[in-house]
């Protein structure tokens, strides 16, 4: 009888064992799909939060603003002082927009110019046309105004340019993706 009782007992204790594994098991199975599922939902609502900082950055002020700092860097350089135009728009421009602002022979830091050679840009106006694209989009045809300096001699043109820019919800600013030269005249 004692055997019977002792064969009963490892069973038993087998049984709710094996009852334990088991509703472990699931239990590790469900905390692995619930702790993928957060991690889906919480990359879903970063991506709504970005679209929506987006959205209501994509404001004709907020996008002119960051749009004339870039034309600040880009239009006044001197290349006496081994600037370039290029050379004064890091973190105003996407790695794509970069492409499209330097040339392609340009490496590293530009020399300096001589005294004779150098080139000395400012940009004196703008005027900067806005398009709303989409929440993390944004078009501006912009006419920019500036007095180029060679050999002491200054000369008033326009530049026409047309650049698409993207919203960098992590530097809370509008980007310079793409930009096209449309044209260039003197400036009246």
């Amino acid at each position: 009888i004692a055997l019977i009782v002792l064969a009963v007992g490892f069973v038993g204790t087998g049984a709710f064992a094996s009852s334990q594994l088991s509703q472990k098991q699931d239990s590790q199975k469900e905390y692995t799909k619930e702790k993928k599922e957060k991690a889906e939902l919480q990359k879903e609502n970063d991506d709504l939060m970005n679209r929506l900082t987006a959205l209501q950055n994509n404001q004709e002020e907020k996008v002119k603003k960051d749009v004339q700092k870039f034309l600040n860097g880009y239009f006044n350089y001197d290349t006496a002082l081994g600037e370039r135009a290029w050379t004064k728009v890091n973190g105003l421009v996407t790695d794509r927009g970069m492409t499209m602002v330097r040339p392609p022979d340009a490496e590293g830091t530009p020399e300096k110019s001589t005294p004779e050679t150098a080139v000395k840009s400012e940009l004196y106006d703008s005027k900067i046309y806005y398009t709303p694209v989409s929440e993390e989009k944004a078009n501006v045809f912009v006419r920019a105004y500036q007095t180029i300096t060679v050999n002491k001699v200054p000369a008033k043109t326009q530049t026409l340019l047309d650049i698409d820019l993207v919203y960098d919800a992590k530097k809370n600013r509008w980007m310079v993706d793409k930009m096209e030269l449309v044209g260039g005249a003197d400036a009246e």
